[in-house]
């Protein structure tokens, strides 16, 4: 519904990059600087309220959404990293720095969510009066809105580039919207004097932060250790491969994903008895057109018909 918006404020953002190396990393650093100011100011309006009728459910949310702009800060560090160009200690680039950055989020949001649920518990087990106005639920429930808006955002721009790292943020914006909807609830109970509902819901926001974080660090560490590439690239690789004149077979195909750019090893097939000169085209013809494709340093080993 706001492909068109984002897209505008991406191309107003990114009009000065000249490759898709400075896009993506003009992209990241977009989203990176809309969380940390939309999240600082939605952090002060959550604490001071969640101080004013003493709520611990309020004010772990708005340490949750101020973990946000920690994260933030990490994938702004992270595309400061992804975008240096390639050197002699790191000859394919830096794009793995938007995976670490993903790592510290990770384990940033396991740390938040960890200490509050203690503090959750403690008033869960020992129910304190909280105050609560219909005004409070209303900013609360502005507050998931506009959250889920960001995360929108972030989505959007991390499919746009193919960026986990901020597919992972608007993950941790989406919990965070989840996490005030909770609280919304939570201050309902204490307008009618069920107290302990705020201590539940605090338990279920330090759950839900934890529980994130652990995913984000699950799928970071899987990428920094080599998962396999996605079905959809090997098909691209193994299309483009049989497209080339000559090429009778495509086997053993390796992908290594470096963030802004793929390192790639494939055997092809072709005829036996081929002339030396003319198999060495093939293979610069496949390893142009995957490069091309696939933004990727391209290596190819003949083989005869297997």
């Amino acid at each position: 519904m706001f492909d068109g918006l984002w897209a505008g404020v991406l191309n107003r953002f990114a009009r000065k990059s000249k490759d898709s190396v400075a896009f993506r990393q003009s992209a990241g650093l977009l989203e990176a600087w809309v969380s940390i100011i939309g999240n600082i100011l939605l952090f002060m309006v959550k604490y001071i309220l969640g101080t004013l009728i003493g709520s611990i459910s309020l004010i772990a949310d708005s340490f949750h959404t101020l973990s946000d702009v920690l994260t933030s800060v990490v994938v702004l560090v992270g595309f400061k990293i992804s975008g240096r160009a390639p050197d002699k200690e790191h000859p394919f680039g830096h794009g793995r720095g938007e995976s670490l950055a993903t790592l510290v989020i990770a384990m940033l949001l396991i740390l938040v969510g960890l200490e509050f649920l203690v503090q959750s518990v403690k008033r869960l087990l020992d129910p304190t009066p909280v105050g609560g106005t219909v005004f409070v639920v209303v900013v609360m429930l502005l507050s998931a809105v506009g959250k889920e808006l960001m995360a929108s955002f972030s989505i959007w721009l991390g499919r746009r580039i193919d960026s986990s790292a901020l597919i992972a943020d608007a993950w941790h914006h989406r919990s965070d919207a989840v996490a005030s909807g909770l609280v919304a609830v939570a201050i309902v109970g204490a307008i009618f004097k069920v107290y302990w509902l705020d201590g539940l819901f605090g338990v279920g926001v330090s759950l839900l932060i934890a529980y994130t974080g652990f995913q984000l660090g699950r799928s970071s560490a899987n990428y920094l250790m080599g998962t396999s590439p996605g079905e959809n690239i090997l098909a691209c690789i193994k299309e483009e491969a049989a497209a080339v004149c000559g090429v009778a077979g495509v086997h053993d195909v390796n992908v290594h994903d470096y963030g802004s750019r793929l390192a790639i090893s494939l055997h092809v097939e072709v005829a036996a008895g081929m002339d030396v000169h003319e198999a060495h085209l093939i293979a610069d013809e496949v390893e142009r057109r995957i490069g091309e494709k696939l933004n990727a340093d391209t290596v190819v080993h003949i083989d005869p018909p297997d």
